[in-house]
């Protein structure tokens, strides 16, 4: 039997995992941008550094979300990701994947040859291939 050898700059490399708490208004002080209903994935907006209550881990600008507390969240809307978030108790651990800067090493497109930046559509890819090209996300 043969070992799979992944390359050094794979995607699997740069996937993260934080656990933030949420401050007395119940917010976490990290912008969450994107969803289905834009046609993209959630991914990380703005973070307030000096307000994020972070338990471990950190999140970075631009990190697209893969997972809310282990339920994947890859392709769905915006306010389903929040109201997921709003739901929770305690820390909240999140998983976020860094975005790449080549052709091979974005999670969406990696196998499709597009570049790795931006929206489902400015891939060329329909909404629904997109999705079907982030299955691997969760894996």
């Amino acid at each position: 039997m043969s070992k799979v050898v992944q390359k050094k700059n794979h995607w699997t490399t740069r996937v993260n995992e934080c656990a933030v708490s949420k401050d007395a208004r119940g917010e976490l002080n990290v912008q969450l941008l994107g969803g289905a209903e834009n046609g993209e994935f959630a991914h990380i907006g703005h973070v307030k550094e000096s307000a994020v209550q972070y338990r471990h881990g950190k999140v970075s600008e631009g990190e697209l979300l893969l997972e809310v507390e282990t339920l994947s969240v890859s392709g769905l809307p915006l306010y389903d990701v929040l109201t997921v978030i709003k739901n929770c108790k305690g820390p909240i651990r999140l998983k976020t994947v860094r975005q790449g800067k080549g052709t091979t090493e974005c999670p969406l497109c990696w196998s499709h040859g597009h570049s790795p930046q931006g929206s489902a559509s400015s891939h060329g890819l329909s909404y629904a291939h997109a999705l079907s090209a982030s299955a691997c996300f969760t894996k």
